[in-house]
């Protein structure tokens, strides 16, 4: 596996090198000491997920109003336009947003720390998105940022977007950006 680091704070992009031949491909999906290698603390890894979507859809800029849930996201089936927007007063990359794209032929993963907002829009049909997640879920700590702020300006490359209603009636930053600091402090953890 090959780990770069993203233009954001924290943020690290895994692209796993399948063995291809005549029968088609195997991959190594997780690898422990290529994440431990990376600083990834796979060991904190307590729940996976997985969801479908039809394209066009939009889920998120979903996050945690607390330093919990850092993600290893893939694209299982499909493609995406994957969004991170990062949420921490004290980062370097605060409020900025990077994007990639995943899908089931290059098998890139995203890691993303505690502490970001996530999204993404699925571009085939379906698209299946999997993601492990280093805390259990808790509805309490859930927080929205409306996909569509003209503050991120994020340029989703499908018009006449699939939307729920929560993502439709999404805040925007600057109706929270007060609350950030409470959420996740003024300084980096130790």
């Amino acid at each position: 596996m090959n780990v770069r680091e993203g233009t954001l704070h924290g943020v690290k992009v895994i692209t796993p090198e399948p063995r291809r031949d005549e029968r088609g491909w195997f991959l190594r999906v997780f690898d422990a000491a290529s994440y431990a290698a990376a600083g990834i603390d796979h060991t904190r890894l307590v729940q996976e997920n997985q969801s479908r979507s039809k394209r066009r859809t939009i889920r998120g800029l979903h996050g945690r109003c607390a330093l919990s849930e850092a993600k290893l996201i893939r694209c299982v089936r499909g493609s995406l336009f994957d969004v991170v927007v990062d949420l921490r007063p004290w980062s370097p990359t605060f409020l900025q947003w990077e994007s990639f794209d995943l899908d089931d032929d290059t098998h890139t993963q995203i890691y993303v720390p505690a502490g970001f907002a996530h999204g993404f829009q699925a571009l085939a049909e379906p698209t299946d998105i999997g993601y492990r997640v280093d805390s259990p879920y808790d509805p309490a700590l859930d927080v929205a940022v409306a996909f569509d702020d003209p503050d991120l300006a994020i340029p989703w490359p499908l018009d006449d977007p699939i939307v729920s209603e929560r993502d439709r009636d999404a805040p925007r930053l600057s109706d929270i950006r007060d609350q950030l600091t409470n959420w996740y402090g003024t300084d980096a953890p130790a």
